[in-house]
């Protein structure tokens, strides 16, 4: 299994033109088109074990007392490209460029090691940049596997030139695109990439094909936690590299950031200017919910995908789309409510025959939701399908509560005493304790 091998000495100087393209992009290309989408026009990296590991090997490289070696950068507008050689060294009077992987090399029928087809387009690039940089001949480039030190020779001829602009011009093509390429076939690729967190494979696959056995990716789960500032009051302020967050009562608690990943302030709790600074830093997203539990905003570091919010827009300006969705989303709270309906029923002794019939009848009212034309009616639904839920909750809870206990009827916020139902009466009072 090959995993894609990621140049990490392509640090172009920032005035390089837009118009050419990166010679390492070439090789994400040729490994899977997706993953150059996301890096090069969604600009989404991520940094794993893989990541770091080729860092080390580079560093170390670089570090070798040898007077062959030697970095360039390089350019041409006329072929479309850019780059860095790992190395360039000279045999027999011809200049080769070299390509370093911490990996194995592919292996022939014959079991003969030869490069990977990504990486045999990256040393070619480099070589047929080289003669178009500098006006030079290459008849090769070698690559180094250090895994298995091997060195295989990738020899330059009209046939790898021809790939490379193709390649080139397919680059360009998908910069211009608005769309994300589908996910690869090839769904072994995606088992050690470190963008498949972000590019979610197995959930592309599975939503083109329901029979489909994905084989499980299990990205690295983040071990930060969700810090929730619930009461009403709370400061957020920085102390350090650490949050402080102070209450009403002037009690402090002090949370170091590199154990938080999200910060969510509910109610009219407040963070400094100099927190989110931090929080910036750090890669903490702030969210913002108000006291009745309505999402608020977010403040968010990390980079966005490009084309989630295309797609949002897109949604919001389709009646057709937007009916679409707001029908998935009354049939999943209806049949959420009246599962929990019948969910009841099992610790009643005897099922009220009211109960029965409102189940009975939310089940007639969400056959009716995929036939609607119009939003007007499918609030209407809707509110059909809660005056069913409420007015057959009373129906659970036992006739011996008190009547305090008792549930008799919805109401706006701020919630009666007298018409909760009793968890919400024991949630009320256990939060004035």
């Amino acid at each position: 299994m090959y995993a894609p091998n990621i140049d990490f000495g392509e640090n172009i100087p920032s005035d390089t033109t837009k118009d050419t393209i990166r010679v390492s992009a070439l090789h994400a290309l040729a490994y899977c088109e997706r993953l150059f989408y996301l890096e090069e026009v969604e600009e989404l990296y991520t940094q794993d074990a893989a990541v770091f590991a080729g860092r080390r090997l580079h560093a170390e490289l670089e570090k070798q007392e040898d007077e062959d070696w030697d970095e360039l950068f390089l350019e041409s507008a006329e072929l479309g490209l850019r780059g860095k050689v790992d190395a360039l060294r000279t045999r027999n009077g011809q200049t080769i460029p070299y390509e370093h992987k911490r990996g194995k090399a592919a292996r022939d029928k014959n079991k003969q090691p030869q490069a990977w087809e990504s990486d045999r387009l990256q040393i070619l690039a480099y070589a047929y940049l080289l003669e178009m940089a500098l006006g030079i001949s290459v008849q090769e480039g070698r690559i180094r596997y250090h895994a298995d030190n091997v060195l295989v020779h990738v020899t330059l001829d009209e046939e790898g030139r021809k790939l490379v602009r193709e390649a080139i011009a397919r680059s360009k093509y998908l910069r211009a695109s608005p769309c994300r390429p589908p996910v690869t076939d090839n769904e072994r690729l995606c088992t050690r990439c470190s963008l498949a967190p972000i590019c979610l494979p197995e959930e592309a696959r599975l939503a083109h094909d329901r029979e489909w056995q994905p084989v499980r990716l299990f990205p690295k789960d983040d071990d930060r936690e969700t810090i929730h500032v619930l009461e009403a009051g709370t400061s957020v302020g920085k102390k350090g590299e650490q949050l402080k967050i102070m209450k009403r009562d002037r009690s402090v608690e002090v949370v170091p950031t590199q154990q938080v990943g999200q910060l969510v302030l509910h109610s009219f709790s407040q963070i400094s200017t100099q927190a989110l600074h931090l929080c910036v830093g750090q890669d903490i997203s702030v969210h913002f919910i108000s006291g009745g539990g309505r999402y608020v905003g977010s403040f968010d570091p990390r980079g966005g995908s490009i084309q989630r919010r295309i797609h949002q827009y897109a949604a919001l300006s389709s009646p057709d789309l937007c009916l679409n969705l707001a029908r998935k989303l009354v049939i999943c709270r209806g049949k959420g409510q009246r599962k929990f309906l019948m969910r009841g029923q099992r610790g009643l002794e005897q099922i009220p025959e009211n109960l029965e019939k409102a189940i009975q009848q939310m089940q007639v009212v969400l056959k009716q939701i995929p036939r609607t034309n119009s939003l007007a009616s499918l609030l209407g639904l809707e509110g059909n399908l809660a005056a069913l839920y409420f007015g057959a909750l009373p129906y659970l809870l036992s006739a011996n509560l008190p009547i305090e206990m008792q549930f008799s009827d919805r109401n706006r916020r701020p919630p009666r005493i007298a018409s909760m139902p009793s968890w919400a009466l024991v949630m009320h009072f256990y939060s004035r304790m």
